[in-house]
């Protein structure tokens, strides 16, 4: 059982993990406007054979980061929020690390690294076509099945925490709102077609907003809220 310093100390840390998120928002974007994304298996190919981190970074690196900074904020929530509906902050919690776990299968970044080193060193064109057929494979597992179900699990545990947060005084009512606007924009996965592009890309707006709300929060809270807040939570 950690002690109110050490929880304290864990929130302080993990407040400076959301800022880290914020911020990895706008390089993203940035990144995808300067370099557009690669519209066929081959450019994939020659993109991570020529510009290496450019094609990292346009296969998610900077998600896979940012994935693993959720898992604290996640824990963060929870752990601040147990006293307010309990049983959902624990479902909204486990929904979430489901989530983020099911996202590290679906990425295929440094497969494809490893396959574009030796793809242009190739003669024989049955292993080019083998070679060609295995990056497409790559980016179909990329945005399939895990990634599905890491998106919309993503947006489910955004909501119930929403829920929860509007239901407890810990933190701002507005701050569930915006991550209730942002779950909700979240339930069509981006990879479903033009419409879960532009839902996806409208959620990072109250996304943005209520990441912010939490980390401000998170940077005011001292040692005495905080062990009140657990008291609270040990009488439920």
């Amino acid at each position: 059982m950690l002690s109110p310093s050490r929880h304290l100390q864990f929130l302080k840390i993990t407040s400076w993990m959301i800022l880290a998120m914020v911020l990895i928002i706008p390089i993203q974007v940035i990144i995808f406007m300067v370099s557009p994304m690669p519209e066929t298996t081959v450019s994939w190919v020659e993109l991570f054979s020529n510009q290496p981190l450019m094609g990292l970074l346009h296969m998610d690196l900077l998600y896979i980061i940012n994935n693993s900074l959720l898992i604290f904020f996640y824990i963060a929530l929870y752990m601040t929020l147990k006293k307010s509906s309990p049983s959902l902050n624990l479902i909204a919690l486990t929904t979430g690390l489901i989530g983020a776990v099911l996202y590290y299968t679906s990425n295929r970044s440094i497969e494809m690294l490893m396959l574009s080193q030796r793809f242009f060193l190739e003669t024989d064109p049955a292993m080019i076509s083998a070679n060609l057929a295995l990056a497409e494979s790559y980016l179909d597992i990329w945005k399939g099945t895990s990634f599905t179900i890491y998106y919309i699990l993503s947006a489910i545990s955004l909501i119930l925490f929403s829920i929860t947060i509007l239901e407890d005084s810990f933190y701002s009512r507005k701050t569930g709102i915006w991550g209730l606007i942002s779950g909700i924009l979240m339930i069509i996965p981006s990879n479903v077609g033009m419409i879960g592009l532009v839902m996806s890309l409208l959620s990072l707006i109250p996304w943005i907003v209520f990441s912010i709300l939490v980390l401000m929060r998170l940077f005011r809270i001292d040692e005495r809220e905080l062990m009140d807040n657990q008291l609270n939570s040990d009488s439920v």
